[in-house]
């Protein structure tokens, strides 16, 4: 499902401070 894929890894989440998971995930790595 499109909408899944876009809510899950696209739109950015409050809970991550308006982050996308990708871009959250990136950050947690580099540090």
């Amino acid at each position: 499902r499109d909408w899944e894929d876009t809510y899950n890894h696209v739109r950015p989440h409050q809970a991550l401070g308006y982050r996308t998971p990708n871009e959250f995930l990136a950050s947690r790595a580099s540090t």
